[in-house]
């Protein structure tokens, strides 16, 4: 039986699938049939393995090299485009033999690595489904405007613009925001600890444990009245780790693995320590909480690092300062003002308007068919 909807995402950083779960909870929550697929699954494992492990060598070894090439190839076209489109279309062709079994209605990309397969396919007449690209960061690179997208879902005007530099005709490219489950809409503002009461502090390495998780630990280790709770992701060693660290400096702190509730996790927390990773930037300001980023890599995180501060929702801080840092807020009485700019910054209820935009292209299809 044909669905409604099919979301393709890479498992490159966990918010590209993030944000595909999202939009599979929001259609099937509103009566339609959805499916997620992962594009590795659709190519031979090793090239699955090996981008993986190139990707988290580059941000986490050599995060220098990684900015310069991110923005180094920030425009369309040069000598290599054509190899590159020709590798990727041979890898991950089959994908295209899955989505023509499920026969949707709509198909979103959540990372620019299927566009160019499915892009291909839909200006060839190989998918009659209309292709939506859903931009998971608060800048738009160029390899997100691929040909044969008929739209482009972004969090904000500025990421809008970017595409339109490289080529992206504007009536294509709608401001939607991020999308983010449901739960993460329903938390409430944050309100400001009580006198005497516990700081609540959320650090969080991502899906993989990468970056300086167990510096930061000790930097909030020696603040009083603060609680931590860190979130190590698949990491099991980091998580023995931050775990003894805590032990050894007789600190409140709680070391978690791979967290299926992180709306309850970040509904409890005072303030969100981490990456400028784009869904936990959205997840984060949707909730209302303030931001401490952390180590954010050259190219993309630095640019949602700047969102986040440039809203006011957030600060920068080294690994050995985030302490100093998250008790001179709570010292200050911004937390909350923080969380409300946070809020006030996104576009809320992503999820529901990309739908909306696929809703819209698959309609106008069916009217001309």
């Amino acid at each position: 039986m044909p669905v409604d909807l099919v979301v393709v995402y890479s498992p490159v950083g966990g918010g590209h699938k993030a944000a595909a779960l999202a939009l599979v909870e929001a259609a099937r929550s509103s009566g339609q049939s959805a499916e997620a697929l992962d594009l590795f699954e659709f190519a031979p494992r090793v090239v699955g393995d090996t981008y993986l492990a190139a990707h988290l060598n580059w941000t986490g070894m050599a995060p220098d090299l990684y900015g310069r090439a991110y923005h180094g190839s920030n425009r369309r076209g040069g000598a290599w485009e054509p190899v590159r489109l020709k590798f990727d279309q041979l890898l991950f062709g089959p994908l295209l033999d899955r989505i023509a079994q499920l026969q949707p209605r709509a198909v979103v990309g959540t990372h620019h690595l299927p566009l160019v397969v499915l892009g291909r396919a839909r200006r060839k007449g190989l998918l009659d489904a209309p292709l939506t690209a859903v931009v998971t960061d608060y800048a738009s690179h160029a390899v997100w405007a691929e040909r044969g997208v008929d739209a482009f879902c972004v969090p904000s005007a500025a990421a809008g613009e970017d595409l339109v530099r490289h080529g992206v005709d504007a009536g294509r490219v709608y401001i939607t925001g991020i999308p983010v489950r449901a739960a993460f809409e329903r938390i409430a503002p944050l309100s400001a600890p009580q006198h005497g009461a516990q700081l609540r502090v959320l650090v969080t390495s991502g899906g993989f444990g990468v970056g300086p998780t167990r510096e930061i630990v000790r930097s909030l280790a020696g603040a009083a009245g603060v609680a931590v709770t860190v979130v190590c992701g698949a990491a099991a060693q980091l998580r023995d780790q931050v775990a003894r660290d805590a032990q050894a400096l007789g600190a409140a702190v709680r070391a978690i693995g791979y967290e299926r509730d992180m709306p309850a996790r970040v509904r409890e927390a005072h303030v969100v320590v981490g990456k400028a990773g784009g869904l936990t930037v959205s997840e984060t300001l949707t909730a209302g909480r303030p931001m401490v980023v952390v180590g954010a890599v050259p190219g993309n995180e630095k640019l949602n690092e700047a969102f986040v501060v440039g809203s006011g929702a957030g600060v920068v801080a080294s690994p050995g300062d985030v302490g100093g840092a998250v008790v001179a807020l709570w010292a200050s009485g911004a937390l909350a003002h923080m969380g409300a700019m946070g809020r006030a910054a996104i576009v809320r209820n992503a999820a529901v308007r990309v739908l909306g935009v696929t809703a819209s292209l698959a309609g106008r299809r069916s009217r001309a068919a």
